[in-house]
């Protein structure tokens, strides 16, 4: 097996993505990447030359309900005036701070 990938640059990976690596992570990290570019690898050495793309997925459709307004803002507004204190038309909470 070539080395494709350093433990060094494992490291560098590692600390760019935020990930920590054990000391046997980091061990056997370098086979497993390299097990995974070599299938890579393998997938671009295929000859899809007489493979047609596929185009089109198939026919998804999103099953939602129809969206309906059962208050309008200026409704809600009223409501929670109502429920509250108000001063001026506006609504006054308690501190959070």
């Amino acid at each position: 097996m070539s080395n494709l990938i350093s433990k060094k640059e494992i490291e560098r990976l590692a600390y760019f993505a935020r990930i920590k690596l054990e000391k046997e992570e980091l061990k056997n990290a370098p086979k497993e990447i390299e097990s995974i570019l070599q299938y890579i690898q393998k997938l671009k050495d295929i000859n899809t030359e007489e493979v047609e793309p596929l185009f089109h997925f198939p026919e998804l459709t999103n099953i939602v309900r129809e969206d309906q307004v059962e208050q309008t803002g200026e409704e809600i507004r009223k409501k929670m005036m109502k429920m509250g204190k108000d001063k001026d038309n506006y609504l006054k909470v308690e501190s959070i701070l």
